[in-house]
């Protein structure tokens, strides 16, 4: 007797209950693996953006704010900073590097990045073309800007005023392409590289020029002697600057300075709460259809009482009926963990795309993992168990008994 092509059989013929119970523990199973990848994925490129920046020194306001608008470019910058003092900490003998960053401005939604080529060169950016700017107004692009924009090398463009698409456009500072970058996996894709006196030029002619109220959620404009720029990217030179410099920044000066590491673990463990919260609801979602799977075998046998005592009267055993109902069970969950993986490919898939296109971030698709692997197995291991109890009842099953009181 083939036990799964008969189970298989008697789970058609309740075809609407069989996909309900299926579609809950795929849905279960398709939330976890969703979850899995996209937090995988980010996590990747928040790691990627992260490499080598110890410290982040700002205006005062938020530090995970600071790390958000100056790292990732996902927010708005706290302010500005006065340069002479930017100056005199990037000197700071425990400072290794700093990098300037001056904001304002974007293109299309890329922010324009008035800063040196030792940003794109702190991630290993290599040139596809052309090179780097030399003087104000000229810009090399990051890989996607130049995928998303069509831009080519010698082209012109002008950016709006703001970090987001809408903003007033400085039609009269056009800015010229002089090179492009090669893809990187990091922040340094989705940007636009210019000199910080760019930043100064247009931020500087559009403050002479606006009479109107300015937008609180704009960056503060530079002014002629009284330089500004946005943030300072630091590499310290030595670990006793971890120890000192942040404290000293803030307690000795107007800027205020973020550690990555510290405010990326306040992040993870804000979204981690909101992902274990979508996990137990994935998890909540298997129970269920735990539930329903015992519900459904329990009746089908039930139900099937008098053709089982046929079946063993015609020579079955009472190993092959309980197989029978176990292999029940375990089909059903089979079919959901199969269904639940291909719909968290796919709504990760999803997922992934929607990030892309919202924050102009590309994303690392990444195979199976070994987590998918454990929710499989829980959710198989779950189907059996709940299989367990209606194949005991059908194992139990008096032939003579059922026999004479006919179907």
């Amino acid at each position: 007797m083939n036990l799964m092509r008969l189970s298989f059989r008697n789970l058609c013929f309740h075809s609407l209950t069989t996909l309900f119970n299926v579609l809950v523990l795929a849905l279960g199973i398709a939330t976890i693996v969703t979850l899995l990848h996209v937090s995988k994925q980010l996590e990747h490129r928040f790691d990627s953006d992260l490499k080598g920046i110890d410290l982040v020194v700002g205006a005062k306001g938020s530090p995970i704010q600071l790390i958000l608008s100056s790292v990732f470019h996902l927010d708005i910058p706290n302010g500005n900073i006065l340069l002479q003092e930017a100056d005199a900490l990037a000197h700071n003998p425990l400072v290794q590097s700093a990098i300037p960053m001056a904001l304002g401005d974007s293109y299309h939604g890329f922010r324009i990045v008035g800063t040196t080529p030792d940003y794109p060169k702190h991630y290993n950016a290599a040139l596809a073309q052309g090179g780097y700017w030399t003087q104000a107004m000229q810009a090399t692009l990051g890989s996607e800007v130049v995928h998303k924009s069509g831009l080519k090398l010698g082209d012109s463009f002008t950016g709006s005023h703001g970090l987001t698409e809408g903003g007033e456009e400085h039609s009269q500072f056009p800015y010229k392409v002089v090179g492009i970058l090669a893809p990187t996996g990091t922040v340094v894709d989705r940007l636009v590289f210019t000199d910080v006196a760019s930043v100064w030029n247009v931020h500087e002619h559009h403050h002479e020029d606006a009479d109107e109220p300015r937008n609180p959620n704009e960056i503060p404009e530079t002014h002629p002697g009284q330089r500004e720029i946005t943030s300072l990217l630091i590499t310290y030179k030595s670990p006793y600057a971890a120890v000192t410099l942040p404290r000293q920044i803030n307690a000795s000066t107007s800027m205020q300075a973020a550690s990555p590491a510290m405010e990326m673990a306040r992040l993870r463990h804000i979204i981690g709460i909101g992902g274990e919260t979508i996990e137990f609801f994935g998890f909540a979602l298997m129970a269920i259809a735990a539930i329903g799977f015992f519900v459904t075998l329990w009746g089908a046998v039930s139900d099937r009482s008098y053709e089982i005592a046929l079946m063993r009267s015609l020579g079955a055993t009472r190993g092959m009926i309980f197989g029978l109902v176990l292999t029940e069970g375990l089909t059903l969950g089979l079919m959901g963990i199969i269904l639940g993986l291909g719909l968290g490919h796919g709504f990760a898939y999803l997922a992934q795309r929607a990030i892309e296109s919202s924050e102009h971030m590309t994303l690392q698709a990444i195979g199976f993992q070994y987590p998918e692997f454990f929710a499989a197995l829980i959710a198989l291991v779950i189907s059996g168990i709940v299989a367990l109890l209606p194949a005991l009842m059908a194992y139990r099953v008096n032939v003579a008994t059922v026999l004479s009181k006919g179907s």
